[in-house]
């Protein structure tokens, strides 16, 4: 991972020192929940710019600016680690991983656990690099210790770096969905964490086989399949040149393409597609459900049984 200027020091909340109708005097976990749940309609630009003006986690900071209304009111802010940054730059460095993973495990609301989740799906992106399976970053995904966790896919050239001067283009928010897309980073991870639970029974070879061969058979009916492709070490990569972003669509069509590679596995060895899906994306499980992954899955797997 290439190295990258120093962050100033971040904070946990609350701030002692805020008055009681600051959004600063609530903890993380509930600052985040103001944010993520914010009326569409409404106008909190000037709390959301206390907080980005705060020295709370990055994370934080990223998501209230993405949320100002009024963006030339973050001008003023490009000489403070600039904002540019926060709006255009995805999360990238080892302690966000530690950060958006607890988030995603711990909070007690559904919608700031699937913002981390989201995020936490970008960051690992950005984090992957071609090397062996076995040197690549590990995601700590919650589940029984007897059970192997999985590592992350291969991933194309970072994005370059979007100037500051651009900050009055609305970014991305965190959102699993916004309207008629999806992250696409999402279903990239739902897709690995799926298919390395087949690899590690049935090699690469047959791993390799058997996602190409239901990717070609598939490609016709699901267009949005063509955003992705199957590398030769049998990882499942994705296409964001155009954004984060990808047509809802995409949901189900990876959905079914996920499917049909299980019931396939399952044949060539019953082990292969013995974890249930749920369990095998438990980390992203709340985007993922927020999307309706589960039940696009759902529809397949009773599709293919009839």
């Amino acid at each position: 991972m290439t190295d990258l200027p120093p962050r100033r020091p971040w904070t946990e909340g609350p701030d002692e020192e805020a008055p009681p109708e600051s959004w600063l005097s609530l903890d993380d976990d509930d600052l985040l929940h103001r944010i993520e749940t914010l009326d569409v309609e409404g106008n909190e630009d000037d709390q959301l710019l206390k907080v980005v003006a705060s020295d709370r986690h990055f994370f934080i900071r990223q998501e209230a600016a993405k949320r100002v209304k009024e963006r030339r009111r973050l001008f003023v802010f490009e000489d403070d680690r600039h904002v540019g940054q926060i709006l255009v730059r995805h999360l990238s460095r080892r302690e966000d991983l530690t950060y958006l993973e607890r988030i995603s495990m711990l909070s007690h609301h559904v919608e700031v656990r699937q913002a981390a989740q989201v995020q936490l799906a970008r960051v690992w992106r950005r984090l992957q690099e071609s090397k062996p399976r076995d040197t690549r970053p590990i995601p700590k995904v919650p589940r029984p210790a007897s059970e192997r966790t999985a590592a992350p896919p291969a991933a194309g050239p970072p994005a370059r770096p979007t100037p500051a001067s651009t900050v009055a283009v609305a970014p991305v928010t965190s959102a699993p969905v916004e309207g008629d897309e999806v992250d696409g980073s999402l279903l990239g991870w739902a897709a690995h964490f799926l298919v390395e639970k087949a690899w590690n029974i049935l090699g690469t070879k047959a791993t390799l086989a058997l996602l190409r061969q239901s990717h070609e058979e598939l490609l016709p009916a699901h267009a949005t399949l063509a955003l992705f492709a199957v590398g030769e070490d049998a990882r499942v990569t994705l296409d964001l040149e155009s954004g984060p972003r990808m047509p809802r669509v995409a949901v189900r069509d990876v959905a079914m393409w996920m499917a049909v590679f299980r019931k396939a596995a399952g044949k060539v060895a019953p082990d292969g597609s013995a974890d249930s899906v749920r369990a095998s994306t438990a980390l992203m499980a709340d985007a993922l459900r927020a999307v309706g992954f589960y039940a696009a899955f759902d529809d397949a797997e009773a599709a293919l049984s009839l």
